[in-house]
C-alpha cells in the first residue's frame, strides 16, 4: 500500500541514499526530505505522513524537539555507530524504533522491513484505541440514556429534563453550542419549536433577558427558512459542515458567534415529531455516523416525551374531572343554601303525591315538625295533620273561599275531580297570611311555594290610607296635581294652583293646554309637546309663559305621564305643575349680568361681539358702510390714583351716558373693560369718503362731549379720549380684525398727542404684521441657532491685533445675512434679547476658548455688548459665570461693553454686579462714550477698564473742530482715570494719525478690518 515517509536529514548524500532505498515504484512508497526542524514543523502542520525518520541532529535542534509536533504520527530516530545509548533514551521519550547508521549504509537493507514492523505495530495500537474509544462512547451513550430516563421521570416540566439532555448531547458530540425544544403544532397545523434548553452563548444582556422571560413556557422559534427550521419542517436530520455558506442558514441572533458546523436532529415517537435538537460548532464537524450513534438516545427521549405528554393529558383530564366535580358539589351546596335562605317555603311533590323536597322556611311558615317530613309522607297526610291541629279554622274559614273546596278534598285521597287553584291565600293559626302558589311539572308532580304576604297586605292597606292623606296634603303644597282625559282636556286640578296669581281653575276645565288664553309658547314648542302627548310618552318640565288677568307674567313648569286602564287602553294624562316665576325672573337677571356691564349698564364684550357681527352682516347685505369707534380715556389712571377707584367708576358711568347721548338709538355703545369703550355705527354712506366724513362727525361730537369737565366729588375733573376709527363693509372681515384695526388706530391717536381721533391706515396694519412676523422669525432663529458672530479686530498703535469685538449677525434662511439694526430693537422690546444675549455670550466665550488653544491668538480678548434688559436681570452675574464655566474661557480675556443709559438706571446695583464679575477677571468697557448723559460723578465710581470713543466723533475729527475737541477730551479723561481708550470707526490713515498723535493707543474700524467670521481674522 502507498506509504509517505518524512525524512529529516541535513546530510544530502545520506538523505539521497535513504530515499533511493525506500522509494520503490512498485511498492508505492514516497520519501519527502526536509533539512531543518522549522521545515519539518511546517510540513507536519500542512500534511500528515505515515511515518517520520529523523536524524539525531538536524539544523535547528535535535530529533527530540519534534515529538510534540507529531500528533500521533509514529517516528523512528537514526543514530550513528556508537550512539546506541541515545537510541534507547529516544525509545523512552516516545520514538517507536531506531536504526543505527553504519558507515557502509548496510542498515538500509533492513530499513523497509523495520518501517513495516513499526507501522503494523502502530496500526494495531490505533485500532485498539479506536475500539476502546467506541466502547467508552457507547458506555457514555447508555449512561446518557439512563440519566435522561431518570430526569424525565423525576421532572414535572420539560425544562429541567431538556437541560440535562442538552448537557449529555454536548458532552457526547463535543459541540460548542446547542439547544433542545418541544415541537408543537399551531392551530393551522404548522409546527413550531418551544426552546426549553439552550447553551449560554455570548448574547448581550437584552437577549439573555428575553430568553429568561420566556424560559418557563419555552421561547418560541417558528422560522422555517433556517437550518433549525429545515429539520422542523422536513422531520429529517440536517447536517452541514459549512454552515456559513449553506443556503438554508438564516444567520444568528445579535451577539451569537457564527456557526461553522451544524447538526439538526429531529426526535420522533409513534410517527410524530415531538422534539428537536440543534448542535453546532464541533471542531472536526459532524457525520452521518454521529446521527446513527445518537439515534438510540433520541428514540428513548421521544418515547419519554410522548409518555410525559400522555401523563400531562391524563392529569389535565383528572384535573378537569375534579374541577367539574367541585363545581357540581358547589352548585349542590349553593342550591341547598339558596333553598335554606329564601324567604319562601318550597315543597316538591312527586307524581305519587309524596313530598320529596322541602326547605326550612316551609316548616317555619306552617309550624310543622321536621319528623313529619323526614319520612317523605303523602301530601294528604300533612293536610290531615294540619286539619286535626285546627290550622285551617272551623269549616276551613282560614282558607280563601275559592280554594276551600280544594283544601277540604285533600284530607282524603284525592279523586282528581276538584280543580287545584294556581294561587290562593290562607291564614295560619298564628294570624299570619300565606300566599300559596302551585305549578305542575311536565313529568308529573308539582312545586308549591308558600309566601308570607302579611306585610304586603298591610302595605296595601297603608297605601290606601296614604292615598287619602295625599289628597288632603296636595292642598297644602306649592305644586298642584292635574289630570286630563284621552282628548287631553283638563278634568281635575288638585292642590295650590296659581289661582291666587290671577288664573282661576275654571279657565282650565274642558280645554286642552294649547287652548288656554294668554299663553306665550312658540309653535315649535307646541308641536313637540303635542307629539309627545300623542305618542303617550312621559314628559318633564314643559315650560309655559302666561299672563294673569291683570297682565302680570307667570311661568309654569309641567311634568306628566300617560294613564292606562287595566286592559292597557290609554285613558289620559296626569301630572304635577309648579310656579317657576321667581326662577325665571332670576334667570333673566343673570342673563342681563352676562351681557351687560354691571357698572355702566352698557353692553359688555360678549354682547358687543354679537351686535358687531350683526352690524357687519347688515351692512354687507344693504351695501352701506359701518364704523367702529374705539375710545380710550387719556390719563384715566391718574384719576384712580388721586381720587380713588370709587370716583373713577363714577367718572366711567358719566362717560357712558355722554357717549350714548352722542349716537342714535340703533347704534351700540359698549364697555370693553377698564377705561375702554366701543361704538358701533350702522347705515353710513355707501361711498367710503362720505362714510368716513359721517364717522368723523360722530367722533368729533364724542370728543366735544367728553372734553367737557366732569363733576366728581364736588370738583371738576377733566379727562380726554383718544379715538380710533375703522370702517367696515365687507362681511368677510372678522369682527376680531375690526377691533384690532380700531385698537391700532386708537394707539396711533395717542401717539399723535392724545385727545384726538385717527382712522385706521392699512400701512399701520402692515407694519404691525411685519413686526409680528419678524418677532416670530427671531424666536425661531434663536431655536434653530441661525444667529452667528462676526468679529472686528481691535489693534494697538503698531497695528497688532489685541482682540476683537463680537458683533451678532442673523443668517436668515430666506433673507440671507441680516444686520443687527433690523432686529436688535425688536428683540429688546419683546424680551427676546435675553435668550439671544445668552446665545451670543456663549458663542463668544467658546471662540475665546478656541483662541486660547493657539499660540498666536492666545493673548486675544473678546468684547461682547450687553443690553439693558440683560444687565438688569437679577441672575445676570450667575448667567455669565455659568457660560464661562461651561465654555472653559479665561474670564480675564472677556470684556463686557455697557452703555451710559444702562448704568444710570440703578447705579448701586450696577456697581455690585460689575464688582462681582471684576473680581474674577472680567473687564468692562463703556461703549459709545459721550453720546449720552456722561457724568464724572458716576464715571469715577464705576469699576471700568476702558472707554470707547463713539464713531460719530471719530468720523469728523479732521474736519469738525468740535468733534476733534471732544475726542481729545475723552482721551485725556480716560488717561486721568487710568482707563484704556479705544477709538471706534477709524476708516482713514488721517483719522488714525490724529488719534495716535493725541494719545489714543487702541483702534477699531474698517481701516484695520471689517467684521467677519473668526476664521478671517
Amino acid at each position: 500500500m502507498p506509504i509517505t515517509v518524512l525524512l529529516i536529514e541535513n546530510d544530502h548524500a545520506h538523505a539521497q541514499a535513504v530515499a533511493d532505498a525506500l522509494a520503490d515504484p512498485w511498492s508505492g512508497w514516497r520519501v519527502d526530505v526536509v533539512q531543518s526542524q522549522a521545515e519539518a514543523i511546517d510540513y507536519l502542520r500542512r500534511k500528515r505522513p505515515d511515518i517520520v525518520l529523523a536524524a539525531q541532529r538536524t539544523v535547528g535542534g535535535s530529533a527530540y524537539d519534534l515529538l510534540q509536533s507529531l500528533d500521533g504520527v509514529p517516528a523512528m530516530i537514526l543514530v550513528r555507530m556508537g550512539a546506541e545509548t541515545h537510541a534507547a533514551q529516544a525509545m523512552r521519550y516516545g520514538f517507536e524504533d531506531f536504526a543505527v547508521q553504519d558507515a557502509a549504509l548496510e542498515y538500509l537493507l533492513a530499513l523497509p522491513a523495520q518501517i513495516d514492523t513499526v507501522l503494523e505495530r502502530c496500526s494495531s495500537a490505533r485500532a485498539r484505541q479506536v475500539a476502546e474509544a467506541m466502547l467508552a462512547r457507547q458506555h457514555r451513550l447508555l449512561q446518557a440514556i439512563s440519566r435522561a430516563q431518570a430526569m424525565f421521570i423525576a421532572s414535572s416540566g420539560p425544562r429541567a429534563a431538556f437541560d440535562a439532555l442538552l448537557q449529555e448531547l454536548m458532552s457526547l458530540t463535543q459541540s460548542a453550542f446547542g439547544l433542545v425544544g418541544q415541537v408543537v403544532r399551531a392551530d393551522d397545523g404548522h409546527p413550531f419549536l418551544r426552546v426549553h434548553a439552550m447553551t449560554d452563548i455570548s448574547w448581550d444582556e437584552t437577549s439573555r433577558a428575553r430568553y429568561a422571560q420566556h424560559a418557563d413556557e419555552g421561547m418560541v422559534f417558528d422560522n422555517p427558512h433556517s437550518l433549525l427550521g429545515a429539520a422542523l419542517v422536513s422531520g429529517e436530520p440536517v447536517l452541514t459542515n459549512d454552515a456559513l455558506q449553506d443556503p438554508r442558514s438564516a444567520g444568528t441572533p445579535p451577539g451569537h458567534p457564527p456557526l461553522s458546523t451544524y447538526l439538526g436532529l429531529p426526535i420522533h415517537a409513534a410517527g410524530e415529531l415531538v422534539a428537536l435538537v440543534g448542535l453546532a460548532n464541533r471542531s472536526e464537524g459532524y457525520t452521518a455516523a454521529d446521527v446513527e450513534f445518537l439515534q438510540p438516545l433520541l428514540n428513548t427521549i421521544g418515547q419519554l416525551e410522548m409518555a410525559r405528554r400522555a401523563e400531562l393529558a391524563r392529569r389535565k383530564v383528572e384535573a378537569e374531572l375534579e374541577r367539574t366535580s367541585m363545581l357540581l358539589a358547589d352548585k349542590t351546596r349553593a342550591l341547598e343554601a339558596t333553598l335554606a335562605s329564601v324567604s319562601q317555603g318550597i315543597t316538591n311533590v312527586d307524581a305519587e303525591g309524596r313530598i320529596r323536597v322541602y326547605n326550612r322556611r316551609y316548616l317555619e311558615l306552617l309550624d310543622l315538625p321536621e319528623a313529619l317530613l323526614q319520612s317523605q309522607p303523602q301530601f294528604e297526610e300533612v293536610v290531615r295533620f294540619q286539619t286535626a291541629r285546627g290550622d285551617f279554622g272551623p269549616g276551613f274559614q282560614y282558607i280563601e273561599p275559592m280554594a276551600r273546596g280544594y283544601v277540604a278534598s285533600q284530607t282524603e285521597t284525592p279523586d282528581g275531580h276538584v280543580n287545584m287553584p294556581a294561587t290562593y291565600v290562607r291564614r295560619t293559626h298564628t294570624g299570619r297570611y300565606i300566599e300559596v302558589r302551585t305549578r305542575s311539572l311536565e313529568q308529573g308532580g308539582r312545586v308549591r311555594t308558600f309566601t308570607d304576604v302579611t306585610d304586603y297586605l298591610s302595605t296595601l292597606e297603608a297605601l290606601r290610607l296614604s292615598e287619602a292623606r295625599w289628597r288632603s296634603l296636595t292642598h297644602l303644597s306649592s305644586d298642584w296635581y292635574w289630570e286630563q282625559d284621552a282628548q287631553f282636556r283638563f278634568v281635575r286640578l288638585d292642590g295650590n294652583t296659581y289661582r291666587e296669581a290671577g288664573v282661576p281653575d275654571e279657565m282650565h276645565y274642558g280645554r286642552t293646554r294649547w287652548e288656554l288664553p294668554d299663553t306665550f309658547v312658540t309653535d315649535g314648542q307646541w308641536r313637540e309637546h303635542r307629539e309627545a302627548l300623542e305618542a303617550h310618552r312621559v314628559f318633564h318640565d314643559f315650560e309655559m309663559h302666561r299672563l294673569t288677568e291683570d297682565g302680570n307674567p307667570v311661568w309654569v313648569s309641567i311634568s306628566g305621564e300617560p294613564i292606562f286602564d287595566g286592559e292597557g287602553r290609554f285613558t289620559g294624562y296626569r301630572g304635577v305643575a309648579r310656579d317657576i316665576t321667581e326662577r325665571k325672573l332670576a334667570e333673566a337677571e343673570i342673563q342681563r349680568l352676562a351681557f351687560y356691564d354691571e357698572l355702566t349698564a352698557l353692553p359688555n364684550r360678549r354682547l358687543l361681539m354679537d351686535r358687531l357681527e350683526r352690524a357687519v352682516t347688515a351692512c354687507a347685505r344693504e351695501g352701506c358702510h359701518g364704523a367702529l369707534l374705539f375710545l380710550d380715556l387719556d390719563n384715566f389712571k391718574g384719576v384712580n390714583d388721586t381720587m380713588g377707584h370709587e370716583w373713577g367708576d363714577r367718572l366711567l358711568v358719566q362717560v357712558g351716558h355722554r357717549v350714548s347721548a352722542c349716537v342714535r338709538a340703533t347704534d351700540t355703545v359698549a364697555r370693553l373693560g377698564g377705561d375702554e369703550f366701543v361704538v358701533v355705527i350702522q347705515g353710513l354712506h355707501a361711498h367710503a369718503d362720505e362714510a368716513a366724513a359721517e364717522a368723523e362727525a360722530v367722533a368729533q361730537k364724542v370728543l366735544a362731549s367728553l372734553n367737557q369737565p366732569y363733576l366728581v366729588q364736588g370738583s371738576e375733573v377733566h379727562s380726554t379720549p383718544s379715538i380710533g376709527i375703522a370702517l367696515f363693509r365687507d362681511v368677510e372681515l372678522p369682527v376680531q380684525e375690526l377691533l384690532k384695526r380700531a385698537d391700532l388706530a386708537m394707539y396711533q391717536a395717542k401717539a399723535q398727542g392724545r385727545n384726538t381721533m385717527c382712522f385706521f391706515d392699512p400701512a399701520m396694519q402692515a407694519a404691525a404684521s411685519a413686526r409680528s412676523a419678524l418677532e416670530g422669525d427671531i424666536r425661531q432663529g434663536i431655536l434653530r441657532s441661525e444667529f452667528v458672530l462676526h468679529y472686528q479686530p481691535v489693534v494697538n498703535e503698531s497695528g497688532q491685533v489685541l482682540g476683537a469685538e463680537a458683533l451678532v449677525r442673523w443668517n436668515h434662511p430666506q433673507r440671507g445675512m441680516v444686520p443687527p439694526g433690523e432686529f436688535i430693537s425688536l428683540a429688546e422690546q419683546t424680551g427676546l434679547i435675553l435668550p439671544l444675549g445668552r446665545q451670543v455670550l456663549g458663542m463668544a466665550c467658546a471662540q475665546l476658548a478656541r483662541w486660547a488653544g493657539t499660540p498666536h491668538t492666545a493673548h486675544w480678548s473678546v468684547a461682547v455688548n450687553v443690553s439693558a434688559h440683560e444687565f438688569r436681570q437679577a441672575d445676570f452675574v450667575q448667567e455669565v459665570l455659568a457660560v464661562l464655566n461651561s465654555s472653559g474661557a479665561d474670564p480675564r480675556k472677556l470684556k463686557l461693553e455697557l452703555t451710559e443709559s444702562l448704568l444710570l438706571q440703578d447705579v448701586e446695583d450696577s456697581i455690585r454686579k460689575m464688582q462681582a464679575l471684576r473680581t474674577l477677571g472680567v473687564g468692562f468697557s463703556l461703549d459709545d462714550f459721550g453720546t449720552g448723559y456722561s457724568s464724572l460723578s458716576y464715571l469715577k465710581r464705576l469699576p471700568l477698564d476702558q472707554l470707547k470713543i463713539d464713531q460719530s466723533f471719530v468720523r469728523d475729527v479732521l474736519t469738525d473742530p468740535n468733534d476733534a475737541t471732544i475726542a481729545c477730551t475723552i482721551i485725556t479723561l480716560a488717561h486721568s482715570l487710568c482707563l484704556d481708550v479705544v477709538a471706534e470707526g477709524v476708516e482713514t490713515q488721517g483719522q488714525h494719525a490724529f488719534l495716535l498723535r493725541n494719545g489714543c493707543k487702541h483702534f477699531q474700524g474698517y481701516l484695520f478690518g471689517r467684521p467677519g467670521p473668526a476664521e478671517l481674522l
